[in-house]
């Protein structure tokens, strides 16, 4: 006989037991309540900040001066004397046609010069002899005219020849190619032994790069806006002598400040737009042709505004907002109006008072009407060289 069943239902009896003094003694504990964590955030003050401000314009490059250079005479190249892409001055040579035939060219000019002075001088030589038989009637008036005519004649073939002579010193002159201004030349498209064709062989393409131009599109407002800001400062300023900035396409400043030197005479119907040109010495050659660029239009005088940093600007449905920390350290919403952008800043029109507390860091973790601990924000202010 097994004792086995006689051993659970003791065991069973004995938990039964147990469970209303292990069920009591749960209801004597309570639990431990949650110590709440208030949240800590980092806040920056409203401030008013002295500025300049500025308008912003997308712009391109454009050489003062950039033509492409070809040969006025024909001939096979005898020589390159430049390196590709390197800077050259003005009257630098540049390339070298076999003079060959036009140096024959100006032999035979010099020869036909000879050959018409002696006849121009023989033919003066006889008109001074017959001046003299004339008059005491040796030879007839038809024999005068005709030593008249004959240095006529011969004082044209002389003035002929010397014109031909200069043009074969011009021709031979041209076969030696050199520089018309200071600039950085580009890549040869001909190669020695090529055949060149006056007017029509691009020889290479030759750039001004002192000074540069930059082009853009001004709109009529800012045109606007500029005279009316002279007027309110009683200041004789035209856009012609606001300073012109130039941001490079990696967001660095170029250090050199240009100026404005050309405004078309009429906007754009279709853009509200004014074509203008601004120009920069560009002394060490960082501004190339063909860059697009961003040029900054600065104003007149300085003005007084509010600043509050991008960061801490939040949008959704009612529009922009920022969170506040008040006197309470409690977390409150406002809706802000803003203006420009200056750097890492948004200009604020509406919505915030001098003094109030901007949240900027930990946004995520803040809740309106919520508590927060606050620690000023260490971030730098904006700065107008770094725009």
């Amino acid at each position: 006989m097994s004792y086995i069943p006689y051993a659970i239902k003791g065991l069973r009896k004995a938990l039964i037991a147990a469970m209303p003094l292990a069920l009591l003694a749960g209801c004597d504990s309570e639990p431990q309540a949650i110590a709440q964590v208030i949240p800590s955030v980092k806040v920056l003050e409203v401030t008013v900040k002295s500025i300049t401000p500025n308008e912003e314009f997308v712009g391109r490059t454009e050489a003062t001066q950039d033509i492409q250079i070809k040969s006025k005479v024909r001939g096979n190249l005898l020589k390159t004397y430049f390196e590709e892409g390197s800077m050259v001055s003005k009257g630098d040579l540049l390339f070298e046609i076999d003079p060959e035939q036009y140096d024959a060219a100006l032999k035979a000019s010099k020869a036909l010069v000879a050959q018409s002075t002696a006849a121009y001088d023989t033919s003066v030589r006889n008109f001074k002899r017959g001046e003299g038989l004339i008059e005491d009637n040796y030879i007839s008036q038809a024999d005068y005219d005709n030593l008249l005519s004959n240095k006529l004649q011969n004082a044209a073939a002389l003035q002929s020849a010397n014109a031909e002579l200069d043009n074969a010193k011009l021709e031979l002159g041209y076969t030696k190619i050199h520089a018309p201004f200071s600039g950085r030349i580009g890549r040869a498209e001909v190669f020695v032994g090529d055949l060149i064709i006056p007017d029509q062989t691009e020889l290479v393409n030759l750039v001004k790069v002192e000074p540069m131009w930059v082009n853009f599109q001004l709109p009529e407002k800012v045109i606007t806006n500029t005279k009316k800001a002279a007027k309110m400062d009683d200041q004789d300023i035209t856009i012609e002598d606001l300073p012109v900035k130039l941001r490079f396409p990696n967001g660095s400043v170029f250090d050199e400040i240009g100026s404005i030197d050309f405004i078309d005479n009429r906007v754009d119907a279709t853009t509200g737009t004014l074509a203008v040109r601004a120009k920069f010495d560009n002394t060490e050659h960082l501004v190339v042709p063909g860059l697009y660029v961003t040029a900054i239009i600065e104003a007149p005088s300085v003005q007084e505004v509010i600043l509050i940093p991008q960061r801490a600007v939040q949008e959704d449905q009612q529009g922009r907002y920022v969170l506040t920390v008040d006197g309470n350290k409690v977390v409150k919403r406002k809706n802000v109006v803003l203006g420009k952008r200056y750097g890492i800043d948004w200009e604020l029109e509406q919505g915030l008072e001098i003094g109030e507390l901007v949240i900027t860091e930990g946004l995520q973790k803040a809740r309106v009407g919520a508590e927060v601990e606050y620690e000023m924000d260490t971030v730098q202010p904006f700065n107008e060289n770094d725009s």
